[in-house]
């Protein structure tokens, strides 16, 4: 597997490609994204459910990217399709999912960490609703200590969210092992680092915006589920560009 390197400007393309491929079917686009919230809400009724929804993440990733695939090659985008990643590489793609578990379980135990008794006082403020002068000034002095750990977390994220951005596919097209996957991931992020940092930032405003919004109606992950639509044929669209067969694989 070779993986091609493309300038900034590529981010853009890889955003406009994904908005086309929606294009050919928005529709079925809205329902299948639609009957994702529905079923994810259902499913944070059961006991654990956040920790199930990491597991089987990569599983859908996988099924709505082998939707536009279909799109792309002139084929109807149906339903079947949101559940591919059940039916085909399910064991690996399971794998990739516990991997990331891990990793936000990680990532939270060194925000824990670093935040100390920080972490637990600004917890307290924020669950006890009402802002009061007091509330506030403690939220105030610990500003500088949540905010190095927050970048603690961050620098344990990031790796862990390149490495998970293209693996799932990777598995569920190319019959990649799940180690191998993750590594091709990282790198091919690593690599693309400019085009995918152009990608996030023209994503930003959209996804700020409809953030607000979701917050308004007591939803805070609206703003993510709203652009999900455009942002999983993008992630297609730029998966096809960076990943190429070597011939070997080809024959």
């Amino acid at each position: 597997m070779n993986i091609r390197i493309f300038d900034a400007r590529q981010g853009w393309r890889w955003i406009v490609a994904g908005m086309q491929l929606f294009r050919r079917d928005p529709a079925q686009w809205l329902l299948l994204i639609g009957m994702l919230f529905v079923g994810s809400r259902l499913l944070f009724l059961l006991p654990l459910a956040p920790l199930v929804a990491i597991l089987i993440a990569p599983h859908f990733l996988a099924g709505l990217a082998h939707g536009a695939q279909a799109l792309e090659q002139k084929k109807p985008l149906r339903n079947g399709y949101l559940i591919s990643g059940f039916l085909r590489n399910a064991a690996p793609l399971l794998t990739i999912g516990g991997i990331s578990l891990l990793g936000q379980l990680l990532t939270l135990m060194v925000i824990v960490s670093v935040a100390g008794d920080t972490f637990n006082e600004v917890a307290k403020n924020i669950g006890a609703g009402a802002a009061t002068p007091e509330s506030l000034r403690a939220l105030q002095a610990a500003a500088p200590r949540m905010m190095v750990a927050m970048l603690a977390g961050f620098s344990v994220s990031l790796p862990l969210m390149m490495a998970t951005w293209y693996a799932p596919l990777l598995v569920f097209f190319d019959d990649i092992k799940p180690a191998a996957a993750l590594y091709l991931s990282l790198l091919a992020c690593v690599k693309n680092a400019m085009p995918l940092l152009v990608y996030g930032v023209v994503l930003m405003f959209p996804l700020f915006i409809f953030t607000r919004i979701g917050l308004v109606l007591g939803q805070v992950d609206l703003g993510l589920w709203l652009l999900a639509p455009l942002i999983v044929p993008s992630i297609y669209a730029s998966y096809r560009d960076i990943f190429v067969h070597t011939p070997a694989a080809q024959s």
